[in-house]
């Protein structure tokens, strides 16, 4: 197709080429654009910065969301600049860049804010726009990139010395990849909706409400609004998102689809995937427990239906790792001896059932507290007790393993389906 070749006057930031904790720097046409140009003496107007190698996270008029950087489409004539620390971040720092800016998810926009900045800042409010969002994230990490993280603009997180700019970071699109995405859902965008429809209805029970974690304090308080807040979550589509994801994207589930993908593109995939699982637990994961422990004390709907949610996008996640692990491991690109499951009531062990469910942590600390050893059952601290791995029944996130009595081994085998095996002698 020879129209396919013909430019859009548009370009993108190239594929694969951001890391996270790089902020990527722009401007457009529209007046409120020129004059920040113009007031600030430089050639940009927005900050983002990019938390994995698909998804930036920003300050707009919709408030602070997650974007797909892949659709994000640059005028040709205008500036793109993509900085990187020049000293690069620790996976400590990263991660409190990356759980601010998550945290500040649904934040309202200022331009009051964004205008008292231009004039060397104002009253400091909980309302976000690009450059303070950008800014207050790295000064939490410890990374000042500004002299004012409260009160600064794109330019001078441009010229801070902390950074350095990655050259040729864009290219032009084309007809062609501009028609590929024609038709395909941008599930950025209805998280965006649904997450602005939850909290447009909180705000209409307290104009306080800025985050996911207001309505949480908030029906804490008010747990007559639980209710409301449940109906509102359910309408907004919050609840049913990954299933677009999941319909659009079946390949990164099957086994057999995947093996249809070009073998480069699959390869980048699922060594990209494998690789941030080094990073810590999934988000999912922690957002469940946390989930977990919010039911358990206050036994709302609210909460209910975010942990189920949870859990589910657990067990999607796991699939897709499954799924990753086996097509490399098919093609000798995996070591996979390192991958070793961890021994019942040992520190790693606590660490990791106390981010999946906290609640039945703290009991099985408390059971084997009161009968006096960690050799004793996990669930009712009888001896003596032998180490298990779930193999059918385990959890997407958590050990997997358990510490049990015969009793219990039959009482969760008979009562909840769960299927055991004897745990490996030779692992310490």
């Amino acid at each position: 197709m020879a129209g396919a070749s013909k430019k859009l006057g548009l370009k993108k930031i190239k594929d694969r080429l951001l890391i996270p904790g790089d902020i990527i720097l722009t401007t457009t046409r529209d007046v409120l654009s020129a004059a920040i140009r113009v007031a600030t003496f430089g050639d940009i107007s927005h900050a983002m910065v990019c938390v994995d190698d698909s998804s930036v996270i920003d300050a707009t008029g919709e408030g602070v969301h997650a974007r797909n950087v892949q659709r994000l489409l640059f005028d040709e004539n205008y500036p793109v600049h993509v900085l990187r620390l020049r000293t690069p971040p620790s996976a400590t720092q990263l991660k409190i860049i990356d759980q601010f800016l998550r945290g500040n998810i649904g934040t309202q926009y200022s331009k009051v804010a964004a205008a008292q900045s231009l004039f060397g800042g104002g009253l400091v409010s909980r309302k976000q726009f690009c450059s303070r969002l950008v800014a207050q994230a790295f000064a939490l990490a410890g990374i000042q990139l500004v002299d004012q993280s409260d009160f600064c603009f794109p330019v001078e997180i441009l010229r801070s010395p902390l950074l350095i700019e990655i050259s040729d970071s864009t290219q032009l699109i084309t007809l062609g990849e501009a028609a590929a995405w024609e038709g395909v859902e941008d599930v950025p965008q209805l998280m965006r909706d649904a997450i602005n429809a939850v909290l447009k209805a909180a705000r209409s029970l307290s104009d306080k409400i800025q985050t996911f974690d207001d309505i949480h304090a908030y029906l804490i308080a008010h747990p007559h609004e639980d209710t409301f807040m449940s109906e509102a979550l359910a309408a907004s589509g919050y609840l049913s998102v990954w299933q677009v994801e999941a319909n659009k994207n079946p390949w990164q589930y099957q086994d057999a689809l995947l093996n249809d993908v070009p073998e480069s593109e699959a390869r980048k995939y699922c060594l990209r995937l494998i690789e941030s699982e080094s990073d810590g637990p999934h988000r999912f994961v922690v957002n469940r427990g946390a989930y977990v422990a919010l039911h358990a004390l206050h036994r709302l709907h609210f909460f209910a239906a975010l942990m189920d949610l949870y859990e589910l996008l657990a067990e999607q996640h796991r699939t897709r790792i499954n799924v990753a692990t086996h097509w490399l491991n098919s093609r000798g690109l995996l070591d996979l001896e390192n991958v070793r499951p961890v021994r019942p009531h040992s520190a790693e062990w606590f660490e990791q059932l106390e981010i999946w469910n906290p609640p039945q942590a703290a009991m099985t600390r408390q059971v084997t507290n009161l009968s006096g050893g960690l050799e004793v059952c996990s669930v009712c601290g009888d001896d003596p007790a032998s180490d298990y791995m779930l193999v059918e029944g385990a959890p997407a996130g958590g050990p997997g393993t358990l510490r049990l009595c015969d009793f219990c081994v039959r009482h969760r085998r008979n009562s909840m389906g769960d299927l055991f095996v004897p745990f490996p002698e030779e692992i310490p």
